[in-house]
């Protein structure tokens, strides 16, 4: 579902990502972990298109970009990407003047042109679905941060996407409201979402996660399934990870 070759991303000649090879098929929950500045979210906004490749290619859903490509098709390309993998922030993003039901339609009306009234019976049904139907005529300041997340995740549903990618969905959450996103991902994951998702939720990843990636310094350090990784990292770096977590 998704490859990697070889990829690279560079800020002001400073490399931030080094030749990353990484697979994904469908169906696979990944977790990237790794200390802060290691180069998952940035991966992850690769792979989405929203930051440009420095070097070597991906393919998400059969449709591939490379570096050298002619910026055109690149454009193509990551819009064709973008319609089948779905993304959620760490903040919310939400259309402040728009209600819960609008924004979860907005990529219905505006990208798939379908009528109000379909549209509307979709974004119900997706609200429904992330346990907020009571809460579709409610703007986002009337919502808590965790539900505003779950009215972002609705929303990027509603694409009917092929991948998921989640980049420290609940890191600017209040710890109580937590566990109601987590459980929304926990969901999809039982019906067969593809996910590749950036998280300091540990008790997710080893719970839900097939495969954890654990990157430091802009490459991927180790791959392990998760019981394997926290048990008995393989890399000094990865033990150095763990510890200080357990430290806290």
């Amino acid at each position: 579902m998704i490859r990697t070759t070889e990829l690279s991303k560079s800020f002001h000649g400073v490399e931030v990502l080094r030749s990353i090879d990484l697979g994904v098929a469908a169906r696979e929950i990944v977790v990237l972990l790794g200390p802060s500045g290691s180069g998952k979210s940035t991966l992850l906004r690769c792979l989405n298109g929203l930051e440009e490749l420095s070097g070597g290619s991906l393919e998400v859903n059969g449709v591939r970009v490379d570096a050298d490509m002619p910026s055109r098709r690149k454009r193509s390309s990551f819009r064709e990407i973008r319609r089948n993998a779905g993304m959620v922030f760490q903040q919310f993003n939400l259309y402040p003047h728009k209600t819960a039901l609008g924004n979860v339609i907005e990529s219905l009306l505006t990208v798939k042109k379908l009528g109000r009234a379909e549209a509307e019976g979709i974004g119900e049904r997706l609200l429904e679905r992330v346990g907020l139907a009571d809460k579709k005529d409610q703007y986002p300041s009337r919502l808590s941060g965790g539900q505003q997340q779950r009215v972002a995740i609705a929303r990027a549903l509603a694409m009917e996407p092929s991948v998921m990618l989640f980049d420290e969905p609940t890191s600017a959450l209040d710890p109580e409201l937590v566990g109601e996103v987590l459980e929304v991902m926990r969901q999809l994951a039982r019906e067969g979402m593809t996910m590749v998702v950036v998280t300091h939720e540990m008790k997710f990843a080893r719970q839900v996660a097939n495969r954890i990636v654990f990157m430091d310094g802009g490459v991927v350090v180790e791959e392990r399934e998760p019981e394997d990784f926290f048990r008995d990292p393989r890399s000094e770096r990865a033990r150095k990870f763990l510890n200080q977590l357990s430290d806290h």
